[in-house]
């Protein structure tokens, strides 16, 4: 399938690619955050590329699925009829852990948090999360525009300046910048001091961007 073969960019590969940007960027060790973990595939592939960059894998899921639609993902439905209340449903939370750790990521640099995210990331500690280190690289695979967009509101303080944003989901709902994940990105650069330069195109679905301050333009 285009996702494991032929032209089009692999997660693993672009992670690669990102280890070598970080390199030449001279960066310290920092942090990878991921929203949408399922069965910890992505963050696996994130260790084996990044390894000596990442000091701490942290990790956002409801580990139940996707959570009820509301009323703006209930009207985008017919494009992505797929998606339904408890669909995209991976391991348990204990379960991903352990799978993680006994693939070779150390106890100690993971944190997974459980949850739909209007329940957990409010009550995160956003400076500790932030003294961590600088966030490198930030993959947000959360389906819909109501997690997306939660999501972007949690992220804005953790950004720096060169961090890696990974949007899995970008060309879902056919494409369109009216619903899903990229109609809650395109709202949420409207108000956000984070500019993206675009960087490509990877797994068919998804985009990637490289963030800046535009606060500091002019």
């Amino acid at each position: 399938e285009p996702t494991q073969h032929g032209d089009v960019l692999s997660r693993l590969n672009l992670l690669r690619f990102i280890r070598e940007h970080l390199y030449h960027s001279g960066v310290s060790a920092g942090t990878y955050l991921e929203f949408g973990v399922f069965n910890g595939d992505s963050m696996w592939d994130a260790h084996a590329a990044l390894r000596g960059f990442i000091d701490h894998y942290v990790g956002f899921d409801s580990f139940a699925g996707l959570p009820r639609l509301d009323t703006n993902d209930q009207a985008s439905a017919g494009l992505m009829p797929n998606w339904a209340e408890g669909t995209v449903r991976g391991g348990t939370r204990q379960q991903v852990f352990n799978h993680l750790v006994t693939k070779g990521i150390p106890k100690e640099k993971l944190t997974l948090h459980e949850g739909f995210y209007e329940d957990p990331l409010p009550k995160i500690d956003r400076q500790a999360l932030a003294a961590l280190g600088p966030c490198h690289v930030c993959m947000v695979d959360c389906d819909l525009y109501s997690s997306s967009k939660v999501v972007f509101d949690f992220i804005e303080p953790l950004l720096v300046e060169g961090t890696w944003l990974l949007l899995d989901d970008y060309f879902c709902y056919r494409g369109s910048p009216r619903h899903g994940q990229r109609r809650a990105f395109e709202e949420w650069l409207s108000h956000s001091r984070w500019g993206v330069t675009e960087w490509g195109t990877f797994r068919g679905w998804g985009k990637a961007f490289l963030v800046y301050d535009r606060s500091a333009e002019g």
